[in-house]
């Protein structure tokens, strides 16, 4: 299973015969050398991900909340958000919204992983930044509650909500690339280590994290001889997945942009 993508370093180099082509590299590898390639590639991700959700997502949405506290009517102190915290108060909610912010971070990583090959190399930041902030800021901006209806000013509550999600979209990008094409990486022997968030997906995730690692555990077993990996990468497959990323993106900016609308 070649889980490296198109220019970057492999993960994995099968190991092949002279002259014996396609025959040796679709001959399938034991389970085990599967599982410490996939275990390296996920990491790649889930690691940066874990780190790039909890720093941006969670401490910097709470130093974002701050200055909003800091800028609106004293009257907000310690009254509830829209997702539970409270206003201008360092609670134990605090170190739960970090702990979620990197869960949901970790899925992020994933989903990078997915969707990196269909992406130029020189656009992944900035595409999968676009992406934070279009769909990340359709999730966080809502037209009524307390968050972005009685904080002052509305236009910078907005502004750090977007710009929250496309720092962590452009950070998780950069940050991946940089492990991916690691040989450092792929060698240590905490790249086992960093695979550990998947368990926190599964248990925060509910059903969609079960199923994505049922999901994860298929391809494994199926990709034994590097077929699927292939696949991935075929062009049919890459123009589509570049379509549904562009469809994502544009769709994630519409509806950023009613909801924009209502709030201002």
């Amino acid at each position: 299973m070649r889980l490296g993508f198109s220019g970057d370093p492999p993960l994995h180099a099968p190991t092949t015969r002279a002259g014996s082509g396609d025959a040796a590299a679709d001959h399938p590898r034991s389970r085990r050398a599967v599982i410490a390639d996939t275990a390296t590639f996920l990491s790649s991700g889930l690691l940066p991900g874990v780190v790039c959700g909890a720093m941006i997502g969670g401490i910097g949405g709470r130093l974002a909340m701050f200055v909003l506290r800091v800028l609106s009517d004293d009257s907000l102190q310690g009254r509830d958000t829209d997702d539970g915290f409270a206003i201008g108060a360092v609670t134990n909610a605090t170190l739960f919204l970090v702990i979620f912010a990197a869960v949901l971070g970790a899925v992020g990583g994933l989903v990078y992983l997915g969707v990196r090959e269909w992406l130029s190399p020189r656009w992944r930041p900035v595409l999968f930044g676009l992406l934070g902030a279009t769909v990340g800021g359709a999730l966080v901006i809502h037209p009524d509650g307390v968050d972005f209806t009685l904080l002052d000013p509305l236009w910078l509550a907005v502004a750090l909500f977007v710009l929250l999600p496309a720092g962590y979209g452009v950070a998780l990008s950069v940050v991946t690339e940089r492990v991916v094409r690691s040989t450092r990486w792929r060698r240590s022997r905490w790249r086992w280590v960093a695979v550990l968030p998947l368990g926190l997906v599964a248990l925060a995730g509910g059903p969609f994290g079960l199923g994505l690692l049922l999901l994860m555990g298929l391809a494994v077993g199926a990709d034994r001889s590097g077929r699927v990996a292939r696949l991935w990468r075929s062009a049919p497959v890459t123009w589509l997945g570049r379509g549904v990323v562009v469809a994502a993106i544009g769709g994630g900016a519409v509806l950023l942009a009613q909801d924009v609308a209502a709030v201002l």
